[in-house]
């Protein structure tokens, strides 16, 4: 089989695949990538870890459980001064339970006691048997006041969530943007491909048209070889363009994490031009949408937060606590499980450091670092917006490229009649026909070139403006 005939078969196949086969949008293959690349389920639990870690924090308001046994002994160089001659045996056992109240900032605790004593003093032995209940309550009035250094770490922490899920949002925009990037370069494949199959048509035309005439003896032996020069030519850029093409469907399909791909050809307007907002307008809205400054508002909330936290830490400590219980005594096991005698205390402990120079040298560290991150997102805004900027003038540019484009195309298509006509006259060579058409060619393909350029600056643009993702 020669060469040339396998060619055609290949291109029948390519051709009658890419008419039978179904087409996808942009929008619908970034669907299947964000539904099926681990890359969203991996960055999604970026947020997840974070979630878990705040809700461990929330651990300090548990209750908290002691069980406490105890024995001891006392012999005669102790025991005489607890009012035993010889010895003191001692056993016993508290449980009790205790948590804080993030909402006074209390201690709130539990007790159970219950213990047996033996003594040796002169001239008999006592022995007692205590059981009792017990409850204890500390308030705050100054330090920790309605809870605020309890609740802080968790207060903190939903910063730092909010922090990552931006930082996740970002990351997820980051790579949708490089896969519509990769989508329309199969977009550009795809139209290159079909301007390939019309120059090859052309040429497979001509060739046939001079193979005519030189039977008739109108043109001479080398306008054929160079007819069929151009239809090797034009065989060879399809071929390349085909390889390309399925190249980057494979690159998409691997990207989507599915097969589905390889039965769709590319459904994308390459040629759209899209009416964007003047310069003042876009600013406003990459001002009020950029999650890259909404990232530095969020750092400033928490530095404040934490900054309120060491003011807490500063004030003085005046903390009361009650405490009381019932409890039972006797030497009769049965008798001192009566329990209704009871017992009470109460007391106020203020405390104050004196200087407190760590806590105020860190009140200022965090006064400083409030001040830098303003620069930042000041300094991180003028970037943006001269990226802004910069991207409004080359889509506006590359607007009047297009323009010309078109026009260098319509030249080129009467500069090929022109030359057809001279041609069939006999003023001219086929040479430069073939030249004409070629350049036709490459008018078209530059167009289609600076096209996907264009809408590629396009997706940077809404990236830019944080609108990849929709209403995630």
């Amino acid at each position: 089989m020669k060469p040339q005939v396998n060619f055609f078969i290949v291109c029948f196949c390519f051709i009658c695949f890419t008419v039978s086969a179904e087409e996808i949008s942009i929008d619908e293959y970034l669907d299947l990538v964000k539904k099926n690349h681990p890359f969203f389920t991996k960055e999604d639990l970026s947020t997840q870890i974070e979630e878990k870690e705040a809700e461990s924090l929330l651990g300090a308001q548990d209750w908290m459980l002691s069980i406490e046994p105890s024995y001891s002994y006392l012999g005669k160089s102790s025991a005489p001064e607890y009012g035993a001659q010889n010895r003191i045996h001692q056993v016993g056992v508290t449980a009790g339970v205790n948590r804080s109240l993030w909402s006074t900032g209390g201690q709130l605790g539990l007790s159970f006691s219950s213990g047996y004593k033996n003594s040796d003093t002169y001239p008999s032995t006592t022995k007692a048997f205590r059981h009792g209940f017990g409850v204890s309550y500390t308030h705050p009035f100054l330090q920790n006041s309605k809870g605020k250094l309890d609740r802080l770490a968790y207060e903190l922490s939903d910063y730092t969530i909010d922090l990552t899920e931006v930082g996740v949002l970002e990351n997820k925009e980051d790579f949708l943007l490089d896969a519509a990037t990769r989508f329309l370069d199969w977009v550009y494949y795809t139209e290159a491909i079909k301007i390939a199959e019309e120059r090859l048509s052309l040429a497979e035309e001509q060739l046939e048209q001079t193979t005519k005439k030189l039977k008739a003896n109108l043109v001479d032996k080398v306008d054929v070889l160079r007819a069929e020069d151009s239809v090797r030519i034009s065989e060879q850029a399809l071929i390349q363009l085909e390889s390309q093409w399925k190249a980057k469907q494979a690159e998409l399909a691997v990207l989507a994490v599915t097969d589905e791909i390889y039965e769709r050809i590319p459904l994308y307007d390459l040629y759209s031009l899209e009416q964007l907002p003047k310069k003042e307008e876009a600013v406003s809205t990459l001002k009020a949408q950029s999650r890259l400054l909404k990232t530095f508002d969020i750092l400033r909330k928490q530095l404040i937060h934490q900054r309120d936290g060491l003011e807490e830490q500063a004030r003085a400590q005046l903390d009361f606590t009650v405490s009381g219980g019932l409890y039972g005594r006797d030497e009769d096991f049965m008798r001192s499980l009566e329990i209704y005698r009871p017992d009470a205390s109460v007391s106020l402990v203020y405390s104050k450091p004196l200087g407190n120079r760590a806590v105020k040298a860190k009140i200022e560290k965090i006064d400083l670092q409030i001040k830098q991150i303003e620069e930042d997102k000041q300094n991180i805004g003028v970037g943006l917006e001269a990226s802004l900027a910069s991207l409004l003038i080359q889509i506006t540019e590359f607007e009047k490229v297009l323009v010309l484009n078109q026009a260098q195309i319509k030249s080129a298509e009467e500069k090929t009649r022109e030359e057809i006509k001279l041609y069939e006259r006999g003023r001219s060579q086929l040479t430069f026909v073939i030249q004409s058409r070629d350049n036709e060619e490459n008018a078209k393909l530059l167009y289609a070139e600076n096209a996907a350029l264009y809408q590629s600056l396009l997706w940077q643009y809404r990236a830019l403006l944080d609108v990849l993702l929709g209403d995630e």
